[in-house]
């Protein structure tokens, strides 16, 4: 009789080992399709350049030195004036706080989501220190400016996100 219960026992039993094996290979399984979509869905690299990046990088350490010695305060505004049309202005000073004058200024417009709507526009001098530029805006919404403002051999970047509405 006690042989009898023992087997009886043991098939009772018997299909847990079996669960635990079914377990895991469930997880194996969702682990190994989840890796497969992560590795064909992105390539890993977040720039198209990475190496020419990485070599330049001294070069813009140095560019930002030189742009900080420079000491100019840029500040941009930009408003849409009627329907989509827009005017930006910049007011620029030097390290002492005067007006800079006879510099060349672009400013590049740029969406965050898509590069179908970017656009540059260069602003002329209204008055000493002051550049504006009016433009017709593609869409509303946010909006990366990136301001460049060159004197001589001398280079100044200004970026600036704005909302346009």
């Amino acid at each position: 009789m006690s042989t009898a219960i023992m087997q009886q026992k043991e098939q009772r039993g018997s299909w847990i080992p079996w669960l635990f094996v079914a377990f895991f290979l469930v997880v194996v399984a969702v682990n190994g399709t989840m890796i497969w979509f992560a590795t064909e869905s992105w390539t890993g690299l977040s720039t198209d350049d990475p190496y020419d990046k990485g070599l330049t990088y001294n070069r813009n350490l140095e560019a930002a030195q030189r742009q900080a010695a420079l000491g100019w305060q840029p500040k941009l505004t930009a408003r849409i004036v009627s329907g989509f049309s827009a005017e930006a202005e910049l007011a620029v000073t030097d390290a002492r706080g005067a007006p800079l004058t006879d510099a060349r200024v672009v400013a590049s417009f740029e969406r965050p989501l898509e590069e179908r709507s970017d656009f540059k526009v260069e602003l002329t001098p209204t008055r000493p220190g002051v550049y504006r530029a009016a433009f017709d805006l593609p869409l509303t919404g946010l909006w990366i400016a990136h301001v460049t403002i060159r004197r001589g051999d001398d280079l100044y970047v200004h970026e600036q996100r704005m909302v346009l509405r």
